[in-house]
């Protein structure tokens, strides 16, 4: 079974204890990465030396600053495409009543049917054709 990168990339989005364990392990990798170069190029350095120490954790805390805005703006992105997609698709609107048929064939007036379903709010007026047929020349 051929798995695509993006595939992963989704179904790795979806488990959370994974998420939170990659990106631990990622902050430890970050933390411990001055020390592993000093320990391949300078033997002779002690890997808990007292600047390994305080650079590994500059370099934690910095990684941990970065996946925390990355989760947030993740989050914010996902709360986006939610609300785009709250009224995605073709509504079944009444030629006549203006109505809007849900998917269990009952119909709802088109300012209570969106009201319910985003945070838009109506407010009612005339444009001029309407008003030029029901008031005609009596406001002039």
């Amino acid at each position: 079974m051929k798995i695509s990168f993006t595939s992963f990339l989704l179904s790795l989005h979806k488990r959370k204890k994974l998420r939170l364990t990659i990106a631990g392990l990622a902050i430890l990798f970050m933390a411990n990465l001055d020390a592993l170069v000093d320990l391949v190029s300078h033997p002779e350095v002690p890997y808990f030396h007292s600047e390994h120490l305080i650079v590994g954790g500059i370099t934690a805390l910095v990684t941990l600053v970065f996946f925390i805005i990355l989760g947030l703006y993740v989050a914010t992105v996902e709360r986006a495409l939610r609300d785009i997609n709250t009224l995605k698709g073709l509504l079944p609107i009444c030629s006549s009543c203006n109505r809007i048929r849900t998917s269990d064939d009952q119909w709802h007036i088109i300012e209570k049917y969106i009201s319910e379903r985003t945070e838009a709010r109506f407010t009612h007026s005339l444009c001029p054709e309407c008003f030029q047929k029901l008031y005609g020349d009596r406001f002039k």
